[in-house]
């Protein structure tokens, strides 16, 4: 297999250089980006000193000619792009009657119109392979609102929805797209902003950094191999698609993070296998929206059911929909939303007389919106699995 190739911007330092180095610990070849060259030549540097391959690339990501022109550079120094990380970004405080309309833009340009330019350029490339994943760093700024970063936050709120509707529109194409949203990160933007709280409340250094940390959700900073983690888990995981990851040092071990913040409930069923992935679902707080993360027919100690039948394995999955709605204290004809994924679409229609009596077993006269996709990736299909359905149900 030709060795995929990853690009990652803001490269040089914290949370990108974690990230490079992550992908080329995965048999990537990685191009870092940045702004700061001297910076990703010491990254680059690093990762061919350990053996892989590199390359250290300037870029402005809110220049459109350059883009395209590093781009251009990378796929013939490397080969065509197949991951693309948009990590770049800029965070500046102010109150908003002292943000002037250059910072916000700023902000735009770097944090949300950066990462547009970059993956259009690179996404046809992507969907004419087949296969590509986006990365958008974001922040837990994304999902809800702070004091003193208004620009900031919109412009992260932003990349979120970028995220959620491109992923919608390529997903069942063979190309995902995630974002990570981690709460403060032990990096560079953390220090400087503990440097501009001590100058302007005589704090220590230490202690505006313990400030910082304390206002993580777990009460200690996030590191980037924690980032990186998350970004490898958004490489693997062909079924993880308009996720968003968060990562607010809840986690007791950093594994890459889990998709929890204070607005959604992790469901685990202990009937059901551990969970592969990040969850097997979570339930939004106060909405009493379920979203059922992609289940596969295995049974609870993880071994793979009706191996080359596909009704056998329609019956296992149907099976585990149901423990997750019940678990969360609802019942099948809850569930609003299916999309199914097949390995051969083909010979799901042929055993669709079958399916549809194991169908009427479990919902009866229920009929979510259904959605059939085939899918080349699919989750642990190298295992026996032939189909995988995730699904959305609101709770009473």
């Amino acid at each position: 297999m030709t060795m995929r190739v990853a690009l990652v911007t803001g490269g040089g330092r914290g949370i990108g250089r974690a990230i490079a180095e992550a992908l080329a610990g995965e048999g990537l070849a990685v191009a870092v980006a940045a702004r700061t060259v001297g910076q990703v030549e010491e990254t680059a540097a690093a990762i061919r000193g350990s053996g892989h391959k590199a390359l250290a690339r300037g870029l402005d990501v809110t220049d459109a000619d350059a883009i395209a022109r590093a781009v251009a550079d990378v796929e013939h120094a490397l080969g065509p792009i197949d991951v693309l990380v948009n990590n770049a970004g800029i965070a500046e405080a102010a109150p908003l009657a002292r943000t002037d309309l250059a910072s916000w833009q700023q902000h735009l340009s770097v944090n949300v119109t950066g990462p547009f330019l970059l993956t259009r350029q690179v996404l046809a490339g992507m969907l004419e392979r087949g296969w590509g994943r986006v990365i958008n760093v974001a922040s837990m700024a994304g999902l809800m609102g702070a004091p003193y970063v208004s620009a900031y936050t919109a412009s992260k709120h932003a990349l979120v929805g970028l995220t959620r509707a491109l992923a919608a529109e390529v997903g069942a194409k063979g190309v995902t797209v995630n974002a990570i949203c981690p709460a403060y990160v032990a990096t560079d933007m953390v220090w400087n902003g503990a440097r501009n709280i001590a100058a302007k409340t005589g704090r220590s250094f230490d202690e505006a950094v313990a400030a910082m940390a304390k206002m993580n959700p777990g009460g200690r900073l996030i590191e980037p191999e924690e980032v990186a983690a998350a970004a490898l888990r958004c490489l693997r995981d062909g079924g993880l698609n308009g996720e968003i990851v968060v990562l607010d040092g809840t986690q007791s071990q950093p594994r890459g993070g889990t998709v929890m913040s204070r607005f959604i409930e992790p469901v685990n069923p202990s009937t059901l296998m551990p969970a592969v992935g990040f969850s097997h679902g979570f339930e939004a707080r106060g909405g009493r929206t379920l979203f059922i993360a992609g289940q596969v027919a295995k049974d609870a100690r993880g071994a793979v059911v009706g191996k080359g039948d596909i009704v056998a394995q329609f019956r296992q999955v149907c099976e585990n929909l149901k423990t997750m709605v019940t678990t969360a204290g609802g019942a099948m004809t809850d569930i609003v939303k299916l999309t199914i994924y097949v390995l051969d679409v083909a010979g799901y229609k042929a055993q669709l007389r079958p399916i549809g009596g194991v169908y009427r077993e479990y919902f009866g006269k229920h009929f979510p919106a259904m959605t059939l996709v085939g899918a080349r990736d699919l989750f642990d299909a190298s295992e026996g699995c032939l189909i995988e359905i995730e699904g959305i149900a609101v709770l009473p």
